[in-house]
């Protein structure tokens, strides 16, 4: 019986067709995707499109399988290297090789990638060995483009190699070691010269003042001041934690030229910086901490806020290692962000965790590093190449491979240009030269930053600023029109019909879901969640005003966790209304968040429809409506953010039970719907049967808070400008509290999809010290042995 392969089934000229161009294809489907993930691997940082990360998907996944598949095809060619087409085509190894690399705009599509970097270094070893074999055994001939695919073979070694040490740096582990790294360097030295008196530590000996104030004597107080006279090491030290332990009774807080602070008698150790000397009333302007002339703040206008988020960022990217941080960090954090703008404080935010999405999905290459360095030599390399293959001899190579060949050696150039210019114009870049104060560099900063040819090149957005929105009562609106056809009027057979036809319509779509997340390609089909709105400025002033007045009122770190724990108790007790609304927190966080954005959106179209200007004058009104669909939203479509609960449940059944009555009461849009749940009575309702009682629907209990809002105008005599003021202290309270508890590796999961307010908030609370992650300070009878 004879055997027939695969291919003898197909004709001879399709067989012919796949055998000539499979090495061909394999090239071109790596080339495109090389392209796509240069160009848009690092739009996802500040684009929250679904598109976008499909598209990189496609492309970031096989990069692996087509250097395998491309190296074993070759392997099994016909011919023993001397067939002219095989020589070319081994020459397109190396530049495989550096497509396994990868550009800068990303090492990593998810945070799994960089977790299984143990797993990439055998693979890496055997592909690499495999492609060596088939390049400098199987086809090496004394000709000058086999000697050409020396260099670029280690070019793609180096890639390759620098893809794994940023897989391994951004991995969970890794990462817990450097941020304890970064702590050990915190604490300044103890015998500094620049200082007088040097830096003190722990539990010392007394000793007498060392603040240069001759008409005071403190022998039984050790204190660490600034004088006006030391203003460079004012400069130097003034962000840096110094430990002070005082035992004695004197106050030198008055003393001239001097300015100290002293610990009560107590048992713990007091945390004492260096400020800034006093300044007159007409001099605070002038920033003493970093000096900038007016040049370098035109070239970098954010320069101070850069420099200093810079300097703390080493301190919090504990929190996404899951470390705690130390009570010292946290002052120094408090001391800063109480006596800032909220746009400056949201900036050091935003510029912290974009350092953050460096780490976890790209390549955070410095112009001042060795990885730096190697941009260069790969570019030269590159371009060697490039220059020798334009000067050998090419006639015996066909038409369609020179193509091939050339499109390599362009992509390779292109790519390492443009990398280095995202490398010199970056933050990080941007910092380095602004310590550095070299007018020359800046120019040639300011150079390379004009080729950022828009369309080309990323914007330098941070994030997307953005916010997702779902309405339970748009939904519910919708589910009116869409879950079956009403025509009961005309027969039961159609009705029957309009049911089976619902019911392939369902299961059609739940099979294309079902094939997309086999793809591991997320398309969702809820119109909510394809809706969102940009974060505006007065919701991100609420947000930072309500952190600032609660860290300046949590005297320890006690008080502070119990602030990041509170869901809404805070701003009830603080209008005195706890008493008549303290029922709608509960322990079920997600049935606290449906119950207010029902209640909310019932209270928002009803004051609309009595005043159609308040959604435009009031802006705690739409703070409250827009933190009120964001938490619905990540209700609904990001539920892993939230603290574990059954809220997707109880959405669904809300919004049937909704849509249920809509349909009863033939309501048509929010307004009417509105005005049917306001006049529900509460009072008299009871659950009729066991089914009833065994709902979680929240409805009912949701028209209830609704009307108990809308009583605090009449009862309490509050306006409508005072309620919603209490709305939206409850909603960013219940935004906090959200931040607090959702894990941190959620939140650098959304640092890949364009960004959450959520985390943003997360990292403001924990400046402010509002977190959970934080340990209380240490007494004095820890004592050092060394």
């Amino acid at each position: 019986m004879n055997k027939r392969t695969d291919l003898e089934i197909l004709p001879q000229s399709v067989t012919d067709f796949f055998n000539e161009w499979q090495l061909r294809i394999l090239a071109i489907l790596s080339l495109s995707s090389q392209i796509a993930l240069l160009f848009l691997g690092n739009r996802r940082k500040y684009k929250a499109e679904k598109w976008l990360r499909n598209i990189l998907w496609v492309a970031y996944s096989p990069e692996d399988l087509i250097v395998a598949v491309f190296v074993g095809i070759l392997s099994d060619c016909q011919g023993n290297g001397e067939n002219p087409s095989q020589q070319l085509q081994a020459f397109w190894i190396p530049f495989l090789l550096l497509h396994l690399g990868g550009p800068d705009t990303i090492t990593a599509y998810s945070l799994e990638d960089n977790e299984l970097w143990p797993r990439q270094y055998p693979e890496r070893i055997v592909q690499f060995v495999w492609a060596a074999w088939k390049i400098f055994l199987t086809s090496w001939e004394e000709k000058l483009l086999n000697i050409l695919a020396v260099p670029m073979f280690l070019a793609g070694t180096i890639k390759s190699w620098e893809k794994n040490k940023f897989l391994k740096s951004g991995s969970n582990d890794q990462l817990r070691k450097s941020a304890i790294r970064d702590r050990k360097g915190d604490v300044g030295p103890t015998d500094d010269p620049d200082i007088p008196g040097g830096l003190i530590h722990g539990n010392v000996q007394p000793t007498t003042c060392v603040t240069g104030c001759p008409e005071h004597s403190c022998p039984d107080t050790v204190l660490v001041c600034n004088r006006p006279i030391y203003p460079d090491i004012v400069l130097k030290w003034t962000n840096r934690p110094i430990y002070a332990a005082f035992t004695g009774g004197c106050d030198f807080s008055g003393a001239p030229g001097c300015y100290c602070s002293r610990l009560p008698d107590s048992e713990e150790c007091e945390i004492v910086y260096l400020p800034s000397p006093p300044q007159p009333e007409s001099e605070k302007s002038e920033e003493v901490i970093i000096p900038s002339s007016p040049s370098r703040i035109k070239t970098f206008p954010d320069a101070y806020l850069l420099e200093k988020a810079d300097q703390i960022f080493p301190i919090f990217k504990r929190l996404f290692a899951g470390l705690v941080l130390d009570w010292t960090d946290l002052k120094q954090s408090k001391s800063f962000f109480e006596n800032i703008s909220s746009a400056e404080a949201f900036k050091v935010v935003e510029i912290e965790l974009g350092f953050m999405y460096d780490i976890f999905y790209t390549k955070p290459v410095g112009v001042y590093d060795k990885f730096g360095f190697l941009r260069f030599i790969n570019l030269l390399v590159t371009i060697s190449a490039f220059i020798s293959f334009w000067i050998i001899d090419k006639h015996e190579f066909q038409y369609v491979d020179l193509i091939i060949t050339w499109l390599l050696l362009v992509e390779a150039i292109l790519q390492e240009i443009y990398c280095i210019i995202l490398m010199c114009s970056s933050e990080r870049t941007e910092n380095w030269l602004n310590k550095q104060e070299k007018t020359g560099m800046t120019r040639i900063y300011q150079a390379i930053s004009s080729c950022r040819v828009p369309f080309l090149f990323p914007d330098k957005e941070r994030w997307s600023d953005s916010m997702g929105q779902c309405s339970l009562l748009s939904k519910s609106l919708e589910n009116l029109h869409i879950v079956v056809w009403n025509f009961c009027c005309i027969s039961p057979l159609l009705e029957m019909l309009s049911e089976v036809w619902n019911f392939c319509i369902s299961l059609m779509s739940e099979m294309l879901s079902e094939i997309w997340n086999f793809f591991c390609i997320s398309l969702e089909f809820e119109d909510c969640s394809k809706n969102s709105s940009d974060v505006p400025k007065f919701l991100k002033i609420l947000i930072f005003e309500q952190h600032q007045k609660k860290s300046r009122t949590a005297s320890d770190i006690k008080k502070a966790k119990e602030f990041s724990a509170h869901k809404g108790e805070w701003a009830l007790e603080k209008k005195k209304c706890f008493s008549e609304l303290g029922w709608s927190i509960g322990e079920e966080f997600d049935e606290n968040i449906l119950l207010w954005h029902v209640a909310t959106e019932l209270c928002y179209y009803a004051d609309l429809n009595r005043n159609s200007s308040i959604s435009v004058e009031n802006s705690n009104c739409k703070a409250s409506k827009l933190v009120s669909d964001y938490m619905l939203h990540l209700l609904v479509n990001c539920p892993n953010m939230l603290p574990n609960g059954m809220g997707e449940i109880r959405f669904q059944e809300t919004c049937n039970e909704a849509t249920k009555i809509f349909r009863s009461g033939n309501i048509k849009d929010k307004i009417q719907a509105c005005e049917k749940f306001l006049q529900v009575d509460t009072k008299k309702r009871q659950p009729k049967d066991k089914e009833e009682k065994n709902c979680m629907s929240v409805l009912f209990n949701a028209c209830l808070l609704a009307q108990s809002l809308q009583l605090l105008e009449k009862e309490m005599e509050w306006n409508r400008e005072k309620k919603w003021e209490m709305m939206s202290d409850v909603w960013i309270e219940m935004l906090s509290y959200a931040a607090s508890q959702c894990p941190s590796n959620q939140h650098a999961e959304a640092l890949g999809r364009g960004g959450e307010l959520l985390t943003h908030v997360w990292l403001l609370m924990a400046h402010f010290g509002l977190t959970k992650y934080s340990q209380a300070p240490p007494t004095c009878n820890r004592v050092s042995m060394l």
